[in-house]
């Protein structure tokens, strides 16, 4: 048998005249009669005797053989039985797997969505707990945070705290960051904890629950602790989950625990984690808001930091931009001649153009991260998913193939050349499926896409294949129809737009600072960065003179660092000749400032960053 999995073999039936039992043994199987269908255990085959139908709900599993089959036959029909049956149970156990990693990945972007929206600390706060308990069915979640003891040593704060099963149970304390606590032992390691029994806990590792339980007559049972990173990748606090359960609205006792709760599953701890560090980072956000008065300078670095470890592949972008637009201010201040004659900036407009430069992207944390770093055009995993969904097509087609060449024996016509020719449809068939899934992988790429592509894509989203119950699908569902047929880059309009939207949200946050009156220009400055002069930039479609002459001089540096940057994942790198080409051409087209640019070249500005 090809098959590693151990089948049990049943039968309904007179079976007697295949010699059927000897069979059997020959191959390491045994029989057993089907006596009933509700505690047949799988994976199984059903054989049943020629006066006798399958088992209801059975059908899928069951097999009757020919009166007339020879021992040969039925060995053969016996083997591709079993391979079938386990084909399909492997299909079922990826399908499954797909709906669950496209069910955490649609989960994952709501949250994001969700954290990145809310403004107000305590809504916050709750929103992470609850959606952590909806997760995991968990009966109670506490939210610490990391801060500092009387003495400078690091303490951890109850920050905030749920229970389905007992009302009011926040209490405002801290526990210090050692071994003696769950939570304190989790962030001094850096590592998410799994207990099955909070009071018989792994080796080496602290028990927890009893305190809170004694308090509030309660039992903890599961528990699992995962520590908060924030964009640093520093552990700045920990979320704690307790009791797991069947149903998430039970409410327990301390009877009912045993029959109640269950273990967290391992298989969601990944997903629990990347909600922590970006419940870590949205809080840490908050946090950063909350101190901009008081922390300014320091405060402007930090953000570029958070803006280029949340892409890390636009690292330095601001800083080059920031180093190429003050050095092209610098030079059109010392002109003597031309459009620009009279500009003469300040010290405190060279701080102020340095600090638009600087947090001109900052409006990129409220992008959602699958879009700020998205390298291909399809989602992380969907091309995952697309090439399992084709896997499945492809075994279909092999039982396809091979069902048709058993009948063919069996009927008498399987002659040498009707099986080579069956063989030979079945290769075209599976070159045809590995011609597409390139296809697929090749329009996935930030590339122009060729009309060969394109028409092969539309004839995949329209073309179907069947599922195990024998209902219709496309070969490519419509949202990765959409995403594979991006003509240019790796963004939909629609995700377009939001990443464009980026350039409002720098606005908004920038507005909320209280400049000093000598800096109130920042918010504008970086409103403007990728306006043009012919009004067709965004978001507001200004034009000619509504654009400050220091966002004019930033959308030049903006432009040549994006063509020039080498560590950008959707696009190559292109030569600073032929960066300064393309520049050349918007100015001719009237979007870019010409005289600007002319300073831009003479003065040789572009070798600021490029002999970086």
């Amino acid at each position: 048998m090809k098959t590693a999995q151990a089948f049990h073999v049943y039968v309904l039936g007179n079976l007697d005249q295949f010699g059927f039992t000897k069979l059997l043994a020959d191959l390491g199987l045994e029989a057993e009669p089907l006596i009933d269908p509700g505690q047949l255990v799988r994976p199984a085959l059903v054989v049943v005797g020629s006066d006798q139908a399958a088992p209801e709900g059975l059908a899928d599993i069951t097999i009757k053989p020919p009166a007339d089959a020879s021992p040969a036959a039925l060995r053969e029909l016996l083997r591709l039985a079993m391979e079938n049956i386990a084909l399909k149970q492997e299909v079922a156990q990826l399908e499954e797997q797909a709906r669950r990693l496209h069910r955490q990945f649609e989960e994952l972007n709501r949250i994001g969505i969700a954290l990145s929206a809310e403004k107000d600390i305590a809504k916050l706060q709750h929103f992470i707990l609850m959606t952590m308990r909806q997760l995991t069915n968990a009966d109670g979640a506490s939210l610490w945070l990391k801060t500092v003891g009387d003495h400078d040593e690091p303490m951890l704060f109850l920050a905030s705290s749920q229970n389905t099963s007992i009302d009011n149970t926040y209490q405002a304390f801290k526990v210090p960051v050692d071994e003696r606590s769950v939570v304190g032992y989790t962030v001094s390691v850096g590592t998410s904890q799994i207990y099955d029994d909070a009071y018989h806990p792994p080796a080496g590792k602290p028990q927890g629950g009893k305190g809170f339980d004694a308090q509030f007559g309660y039992r903890t049972k599961s528990m699992l602790t995962v520590p908060m990173r924030n964009y640093k990748d520093e552990v700045v606090g920990a979320i704690q989950l307790i009791n797991a359960k069947r149903r998430f609205e039970t409410h327990l006792t301390v009877d009912s625990v045993e029959a109640e709760v269950v273990s967290f599953r391992p298989e969601d701890l990944e997903m629990i984690e990347s909600i922590a560090s970006q419940a870590a980072v949205a809080l840490d956000n908050k946090n950063l808001l909350d101190s901009i008065q008081a922390l300014f300078d320091g405060f402007v670095q930090a953000s570029v930091t958070a803006i280029e470890q949340r892409d890390p592949s636009t690292a330095g972008h601001s800083g080059r931009v920031e180093a190429l637009t003050t050095a092209l201010a610098k030079a059109v201040t010392g002109l003597g001649a031309g459009k620009y004659r009279d500009v003469h900036l300040t010290e405190d407009q060279f701080k102020e153009l340095r600090y638009a430069c600087l947090l001109h992207d900052f409006g990129k944390v409220g992008v959602r991260e699958h879009i700020l770093i998205k390298a291909k055009k399809l989602m992380p995993g969907q091309l995952e998913v697309i090439q399992s969904r084709f896997q499945f097509v492809e075994r279909s087609v092999q039982v396809k193939y091979a069902t048709e060449k058993l009948e063919a024996m069996r009927s008498g016509r399987g002659s040498t050349t009707v099986l080579d020719e069956i063989d030979k449809r079945l290769a075209e068939e599976l070159a045809q499926l590995n011609q597409w899934v390139q296809s697929i992988a090749s329009a996935n790429e930030p590339t122009v896409l060729p009309e060969d592509k394109a028409s092969t894509l539309e004839f995949l989203s329209q073309q179907p294949y069947y599922d195990m119950s024998g209902q219709p699908h496309p070969m490519l569902d419509p949202q990765e129809f959409r995403f594979l047929s991006i003509r240019k880059g790796t963004l939909d309009p629609q995700e377009r737009l939001e990443m464009e939207s980026h350039v409002t949200h720098s606005f908004h946050f920038l507005t909320k600072i209280p400049w000093t009156p000598v800096m109130r220009g920042i918010p504008e400055i970086a409103y403007g960065h990728h306006e043009k002069l012919d009004g067709s930039g965004y978001p507001r479609r200004l034009s000619g003179d509504q654009i400050p002459v220091q966002a004019r001089m930033m959308t030049i540096s903006d432009i040549f660092d994006a063509l020039t940057a080498q560590d950008r994942p959707y696009k190559r790198a292109v030569p600073v000749r032929t960066a300064l080409d393309i520049l050349h051409a918007e100015a001719e087209d009237g979007k870019l400032d010409k005289d600007l640019l002319d300073v831009f070249v003479a003065k040789k500005i572009y070798h600021v960053t490029s002999d970086r």
